[in-house]
C-alpha cells in the first residue's frame, strides 16, 4: 500500500476507535435489577370456572410460619436421633460385643423413622436431604465399621459431626428445648 491510501485509513481507524470510545463512556446504564416477591395470579379454573391461586399462600414452604410449625413438631425428633447416633457411635468405640452391633437396625429403630419423616416433612427439599444425610452418614459409618473399613468408617463420621453441627445451628433458630440443644452440642 502506499502513503496516500495508508495515511486517510489509519484517520478513519482512530475516528471509529474514538467514536466508539466515547459512544461506551457515555451510554446510559440499565438500573440494576432487583428481587421481587411475584404477586399473586389468579386463573380461571376450566372445569368450575371459579378463579384459583397460582401461588398457594397456604403452603408450609412460605415464610417462617411452616418453618416454626416444623420445628415444633420435629424439633424433639431430630434431638431424640442425634442422642441415640452419638451413643450408639460411641458404643462402636468402645468395641461393643460384634454379634450385640451386627443385631441393631438402626435405621428402622423409632428415632430414625421419625427423622425420616422429619426431613420427607421440612419445607426446604434441601434442608431435607440434610437431615436424611445425617442418617446416611451414621448408617455408613456402622456398615463400615462392620466390614472393618476404620477408614471409611471415621470418614463417615466425621461427615456425621458436621452434618450434627449445621443442624444444631438450624435447631436454634426456632428452639423448642433451648437447654436440650446445648447440653447436646457440647457432648
Amino acid at each position: 500500500m502506499s502513503n496516500d491510501l495508508l495515511i486517510p485509513i489509519l484517520i478513519c481507524i482512530g475516528c471509529l476507535g474514538l467514536v466508539l470510545f466515547v459512544h461506551f463512556k457515555t451510554r446510559s446504564k440499565p438500573p440494576p435489577k432487583t428481587f421481587s416477591i411475584p404477586t399473586t395470579k389468579l386463573q380461571k379454573h376450566e372445569t368450575t370456572g371459579q378463579f384459583e391461586n397460582f401461588f398457594d399462600v397456604s403452603s408450609p414452604v412460605h415464610g417462617n410460619k411452616g418453618l416454626a410449625t416444623w420445628h415444633k413438631t420435629f424439633e424433639t425428633a431430630v434431638l431424640d436421633f442425634i442422642e441415640l447416633a452419638d451413643s450408639f457411635l460411641s458404643s462402636l468405640d468402645n468395641e461393643t460385643e460384634p454379634n450385640e452391633i451386627k443385631a441393631i437396625d438402626l435405621q428402622r429403630t423409632p428415632e430414625a423413622v421419625q427423622v425420616q419423616e422429619a426431613a420427607a416433612r421440612h419445607p426446604s427439599p434441601e434442608m431435607g436431604a440434610e437431615l436424611s444425610a445425617l442418617l446416611a452418614t451414621v448408617a455408613a459409618s456402622f456398615h463400615a465399621h462392620l466390614r472393618g473399613d476404620s477408614a471409611l468408617s471415621l470418614k463417615q463420621r466425621l461427615l456425621y459431626v458436621d452434618y450434627r453441627e449445621i443442624w444444631f445451628q438450624r435447631l436454634r433458630q426456632f428452639p423448642q428445648n433451648l437447654e436440650r440443644i446445648i447440653r447436646l452440642r457440647r457432648a
